[in-house]
């Protein structure tokens, strides 16, 4: 079978099961003799979010959803709540006098996946399309159908209404598919009865026959991982999305642009690994070996790389928005423009880092080491720095107002520039910094240690005595009064 997305790369979809699936697929892991749902995933070689998605109906990559399905001996349609084929022509009649009448469904948000796969039972295409709008408004399906036909071909069927959403699934021959999908990449179908037509994703690019034997030949290569461990091996753009690789030897590998979504990698050593743009998001990456890896462009996202060794790692440009890096190792990494907004930093080792250009929007960076690193230029709106080490840092230019500084050590910090209004720096240590043009208005500075601090004018001293502030020594603590024990 040729290309149905005429040269359009392939992108990984995502599929989840029905609440009546996950019911089904409940009964049979226990009728297969698996005692937990940790044990069918080690067994499958499958990672154990990946298993716990799919039994809480999350969407998760279609050949991990096939293959739960296949070792749990249940039709994946079925599970997925797509009717078969054969069950079509009543869903026809049906849908003909219900869909205008449909009451009490909420409005559609718009999606950014489709599916497309090729239908198990023939070599018929089956093709996934969400319309964007309310499925109140959707038309009898027959109407939208008898569009697509005349763009098309007269092989096109809406077997299928989803709600919730306005998702199509359409079935069609190789040729008439292919034309639909060409209309909508070209952009000369942008709307099917006044609805919007999102971004087509393609997933299955080749025959049934050939589909199988890609999904087997991904877990034969994971099996290969685990058992025969090999440095620097090539494996750029492989697809090893939700796998359990906990623990692998993967030294030196080449994985620029491999797709490694939701796997388990804890533990993996992946010291000098290439992982330019891959795919990590959501990716088990806790306390594996990172340090020297080039991860530039990676998406990092809701990863967990809590206690993950990244010193001396390249992280440009990389986006890291919401992942998990508490006590992590990242000391002379990379993370020039790096997007950390909304990442857990508490007690990560960033000592030495680039940080430069990097987006720190509502980062927790509580006890954070953070000594020697370039912050100049960083976006640090809302993040919390308190008691965090940032003695030497670069933060010339930085916007720092309104920020948690609670007893941060900044002794020796470059803060030229800096905007600092609005800022917590009660108790922080702020000897030898350098303060020049600094914006300390509205700051707290009780109790704050600003010694021989450069840059600051003497009206601007007497002020921040005024305020509570500290020059000179910080005053000894008064000793505490005698406990005397009862009598």
């Amino acid at each position: 079978m040729t290309d149905p997305s005429l040269g359009r790369k392939k992108r990984k979809i995502t599929i989840p099961a029905s609440l009546e699936g996950v019911e089904i697929a409940e009964k049979a892991l226990v009728r297969l003799g698996f005692d937990s749902k940790s044990n069918f995933a080690k067994s499958q070689l499958l990672a154990r979010t990946t298993v716990t998605k799919f039994f809480q109906c999350e969407p998760i990559q279609l050949d991990s959803f096939k293959k739960i399905c296949k070792e749990l001996k249940l039709n994946w349609r079925e599970i997925a709540g797509i009717l078969e084929k054969e069950q079509s022509e009543q869903l026809e009649i049906n849908d003909c006098n219900s869909l205008d009448t449909n009451k009490g469904v909420e409005p559609v948000q718009t999606l950014r996946r489709q599916v497309t796969v090729i239908d198990e039972q023939s070599q018929i295409i089956l093709v996934a399309i969400v319309l964007e709008g309310d499925i109140n408004s959707v038309p009898n399906h027959k109407v939208l159908e008898s569009i697509l036909r005349e763009y098309s071909g007269k092989t096109i069927k809406i077997i299928d209404v989803k709600k919730g959403s306005i998702k199509l699934f359409v079935e069609g021959s190789q040729e008439d598919i292919e034309r639909l999908i060409s209309l909508i990449d070209s952009g000369e179908l942008t709307t099917i009865s006044g609805f919007p037509v999102k971004d087509i994703q393609v997933l299955s690019e080749s025959s049934n026959d050939d589909e199988i034997t890609e999904s087997d030949d991904k877990w034969r290569l994971v099996q290969e991982i685990i058992s025969h461990p090999v440095k620097g091996r090539k494996l750029s753009y492989a697809n090893l999305s939700g796998a359990d690789l906990s623990g692998a030897y993967l030294s030196g590998a080449y994985l620029s642009g491999a797709y490694l979504s939701g796997a388990d990698l804890s533990g993996a050593d992946l010291s000098g690994a290439d992982l330019s743009g891959a795919d990590l998001s959501g990716a088990d990456l806790s306390d594996a070996n990172l340090s020297g890896a080039d991860l530039s462009g990676a998406n990092l996202s809701d990863a967990n790389l809590s206690g993950a060794y990244l010193s001396g790692a390249n992280l440009n440009g990389a986006d890291l928005s919401g992942a998990y890096l508490s006590d992590a190792y990242l000391n002379g990494a990379d993370l020039s423009g790096a997007n950390l907004s909304g990442a857990n930093l508490n007690g990560a080792d960033l000592s030495g880092a680039n940080l430069s250009g990097a987006n720190l929007s509502g980062v927790n960076l509580i006890r954070a080491n953070l000594s020697g690193a370039s912050l100049s230029f960083t976006i640090l709106s809302g993040v919390n720095l308190g008691f965090t080490i940032l003695s030497g840092v670069n933060l010339s230019g930085a916007d720092l107002s309104g920020v948690n500084l609670i007893r941060a050590n900044l002794s020796g910090a470059d803060l030229s520039g800096a905007n600092l209004s609005g800022a917590n720096l009660s108790g922080a240590n702020l000897r030898d910094a350098n303060l020049r043009d600094a914006n300390l208005r509205d700051a707290i500075v009780v109790n704050a240690l600003f010694g021989e601090s450069l840059g600051l004018t003497e009206h601007l001293r007497h002020d921040l005595k005024r305020r509570g502030a500290i020059f000179g020594d910080r005053p000894p603590r008064p000793p505490r009064p005698p406990v005397f024990a009862p009598r």
